[in-house]
């Protein structure tokens, strides 16, 4: 029989054998007992505040010439935080909720993003400056205010005459999509 040496003479002993056998799983189990380390899904545990059981989404204010934009950004937030399946229940009435969430946007401006090398405009950015504010309607106290909030997006222009589709409609479609999902999940991150 070959003699062992070093690391493997030690591991050889049925004493030293066990006590790393038990310290593995001891480390194991510690490891395991520790759970997760703090972190989780926001879209899981609560979010708002336990005391917040039903929100209404008041449709939000358009200060531009938009017509129907914002229509678009309160129907986003209301089915992102569907989405979510949050636990809260979204009520019409803001006198029946316990918490109220409002917003208005302020401004949307397009301008040229790329030209190509005809002096032809090929892409769009549009840009919506916008507010929410989320209210406690129990204590009456804001849970969440942001004055200023602002998101670009873009569309594409055809260079073919034929085949013009207007983008613009589908680009705040998108950047809508894109607000609510910000705006709901800066809101969770608060609580």
């Amino acid at each position: 029989m070959p003699k062992l040496t070093g690391c493997a003479s030690s591991l050889a002993r049925p004493g030293v054998r066990r006590r790393a056998a038990l310290l593995f799983w001891f480390s194991l189990v510690a490891c395991l007992g520790a759970g997760p380390c703090g972190y989780r899904r926001l879209d899981t545990s609560g979010a708002f505040p336990p005391d917040v059981r039903t929100l209404a989404i008041q449709p939000f204010t358009n200060q531009t010439l938009r017509y129907r934009i914002e229509q678009r950004f309160t129907q986003a937030v209301a089915e992102e935080i569907l989405r979510r399946r949050l636990p809260v229940a979204l009520v019409n009435d803001p006198a029946r909720a316990d918490a109220v969430l409002s917003g208005d946007i302020k401004a949307v401006t397009t301008g040229q993003a790329l030209v190509d090398n005809r002096g032809t405009v090929r892409l769009f950015q549009i840009a919506i400056r916008s507010g929410v504010t989320l209210r406690d309607q129990t204590r009456n106290r804001v849970l969440f205010d942001n004055p200023n909030l602002e998101f670009r997006g873009e569309y594409e222009f055809s260079s073919d005459p034929r085949s013009f589709f207007n983008e613009e409609d589908p680009a705040v479609d998108r950047l809508a999509r894109d607000f609510a999902r910000s705006v709901v999940t800066t809101m969770l991150e608060r609580f």
